[in-house]
């Protein structure tokens, strides 16, 4: 089973993308991998978690704090609900002023997935698509065109759910 990796906003729940990804996911036997918060990431996960006698897990990497008796606790409003598989990690979330190269749980993100699906977000879901392109992880943008604009040129963007299964079967069968 493949590792689905779905990034987007953390606030914005990008539903009309984000649910029918979520269920296809589930329909094929893979695993979601989020970044365990609300937005897109509950949205997908939420729909992914419906599909009825699935295989696959939602994993969800989880942004924390340090907590003086526990080590590290995950940050308020982490794990959404559909997370069946937490994972937190002391590597804290991309601050604006971070440089590149700081070590953040985008990484974990990113290289924990086979392949890599971008709906709209902010500067985190950004982050992520600098990291696949760093680290060549197969990265798809899926939504609306005009919401990566900001973008560099070359990127791949699907507007129909269609283009997304057939470029992840693609990527998949290729690796």
């Amino acid at each position: 089973m493949a590792i689905i990796g779905v990034m987007g906003s953390g606030q914005a729940d990008w539903a009309t993308w984000a649910q029918p990804l979520g269920v296809w996911i589930g329909e094929q036997g893979h695993h979601l991998l989020t970044g365990g918060g609300q937005g897109v990431m509950r949205s997908v996960a939420e729909a992914f978690c419906c599909v009825r006698a699935r295989r696959g897990r939602s994993i969800g990497i989880l942004p924390s704090r340090p907590d003086a008796d526990r080590g590290f606790v995950a940050l308020a409003g982490y794990p959404n609900p559909c997370v069946e598989i937490p994972i937190l990690t002391p590597l804290p979330r991309k601050e604006p002023d971070a440089p590149d190269d700081a070590l953040t749980r985008n990484h974990a993100n990113v290289l924990s997935s086979d392949v890599v699906i971008a709906l709209p977000g902010g500067r985190g879901t950004r982050d992520e698509i600098r990291l696949c392109l760093l680290f060549g992880k197969p990265l798809l943008c899926f939504g609306p065109i005009e919401a990566f604009d900001m973008l560099p040129a070359g990127i791949a963007v699907a507007a129909s759910l269609d283009e997304v299964a057939a470029w992840v079967d693609a990527r998949l069968a290729a690796a």
